[in-house]
């Protein structure tokens, strides 16, 4: 039976693979299709527009800069007719206006009014050339010219792709608009499927701080599963899926179990020594790269080896198991909790670097951990080390070695926590001599809360 479900299941999976093998290249080959048509399109698009604003920003340079012999502009309202139409005439859509100290004459609206005017002129007399500026407010582009008189033609966005550049966007069976933004972004987002198009958006800035010019690009979007026999596709299809989906379930959820297990400590439902070292070693990386500092915290639990011996190894763990509750509840959802073995549990804390803020976590950890009984009337307390990165160290291993000192010291003082100091840190380096040998020590003392297990 169990070669026949693995025959069933194998055939099943040949005729799920053959049948989407088919679709899958036919749908590849549209999509790559309706890909280069949408980029193509952009880059016309985006291209024409670009070119012109680059035109309407010669000639109003032009325009704008026709001296007499002795260097000053003569305005006759003559002059200002021919070279308004002559710019009008250039641009299909566009208004255009010339302004002098005394006078401004206009083809259409006055653009002294817009925002974007004002703009332009800041920026054009900051440059010495004519400027592009974007007008959200009209959706259009107003190119001022610099000097006096000043120029000013305003171009609608929808205008700025030329005929020629539509004529070949519609070859391609694609449709484009044009649109302006205040911010000066520059980039291309796409393509990607949206309502039922396959779009590309490109952002070109005009002139410095003169805004972008945004062009959404478009094909529609008729890739989908083809064949002469969809039905009989579709059968098999659904068929192979729900074979695979049952043996898929059954391999995620054994390849989850085991990824559990290698990662979750298994009685206490913490993460594990080696899960803890991969987080920790990512926080360090996070932090040398954001220039932030994080702590990491030793609690070992005082008194644990006489539970133990007097009451059990059942309700040492059930100790063991309450404790990571109450460590887990006394830190934020940021921070980790790990066993690093025993009655030895660590913290990360991401972002922890002020000693005060240290202190105020350790002592409500240290609160948690004894405010109440643990199982039935036993209480139970801890000893916490703390070390700072990059202060004590540089590496897990560093930070691990100065905060067990920390906890050491802590623990041989009566104290809640200790903070890792100068000279933990030497300690945990080896550079002066002590009594500590390092967090795999084997320490024996007279007290039972100083007896450690692993």
């Amino acid at each position: 039976m169990k070669f026949l479900r693995l025959g069933a299941l194998f055939g099943s999976i040949v005729l799920l693979v053959a049948t989407s093998i088919t679709m899958i290249n036919k749908r590849s080959e549209l999509r790559s299709d309706q890909d280069a048509r949408v980029a193509s399109t952009a880059f016309i698009a985006t291209q024409s527009a670009l070119a012109t604003v680059d035109r309407a920003l010669a000639v109003v340079d032009v325009a704008a800069a026709t001296p007499t012999g002795d260097g000053v502009t003569e305005i006759t309202d003559a002059r200002a007719d021919a070279t308004l139409g002559a710019l009008t005439e250039s641009f299909e859509g566009s208004t255009a206006c010339m302004i002098t100290p005394a006078a401004e004459q206009c083809t259409g609206g006055s653009l002294l009014v817009s925002d974007a005017y004002d703009r332009g002129l800041r920026l054009s007399a900051d440059v010495g050339r004519s400027v592009a500026v974007a007008d959200p407010s009209t959706d259009s582009v107003i190119v001022v010219g610099a000097g006096s008189p000043s120029i000013a033609l305003q171009i609608p966005a929808d205008s700025l792709v030329s005929s020629l550049a539509t004529e070949s966007i519609d070859a391609l069976d694609a449709s484009t608009s044009v649109t302006v933004a205040r911010t000066s972004d520059e980039g291309v987002v796409g393509p990607e499927t949206l309502d039922g198009s396959r779009v590309v958006v490109t952002s070109a800035p005009l002139s410095t701080d003169g805004g972008t010019i945004v062009v959404r690009s478009s094909v529609v979007d008729d890739a989908g599963l083809f064949g002469q026999n969809f039905a009989l596709y579709a059968a098999l299809l659904g068929l192979g899926t729900v074979l695979i989906a049952l043996a898929g379930g059954t391999f995620l959820a054994e390849r989850k179990n085991l990824e559990r297990r290698a990662t979750t400590d298994e009685l206490t439902g913490l993460v594990n020594r080696r899960e803890f070292e991969r987080l920790t070693d990512e926080a360090i990386l996070d932090g040398a790269r954001f220039g932030t500092g994080l702590c990491v915290m030793l609690v070992d639990l005082n008194g644990f080896k006489q539970i133990n011996d007097t009451l059990g190894h059942q309700f040492g763990d059930l100790v063991l198991e309450e404790c990571a509750r109450r460590l887990t509840a006394a830190v934020r959802d940021t921070d980790v909790v790990g066993r690093w073995g025993g009655d030895e549990f660590v913290i990360l804390l991401p972002g922890l670097e002020d000693g005060t803020a240290v202190r105020r976590s350790a002592e409500r950890i240290a609160g948690h951990l004894s405010s109440s009984p643990v199982v039935g009337e036993v209480s139970i307390s801890g000893a916490i080390g703390a070390a700072l990165y990059p202060r004590h160290g540089e590496g897990l291993d560093d930070l691990v070695r100065a905060a067990d000192v920390a906890m050491y010291e802590a623990k041989s003082s009566g104290v809640s926590h200790r903070i890792a100091d100068a000279r933990s840190v030497d300690l945990a380096r080896g550079t002066v001599s002590d009594s500590y040998s390092g967090p795999d020590r084997r320490r024996t003392a007279a007290s039972s809360d100083t007896d450690r297990v692993h």
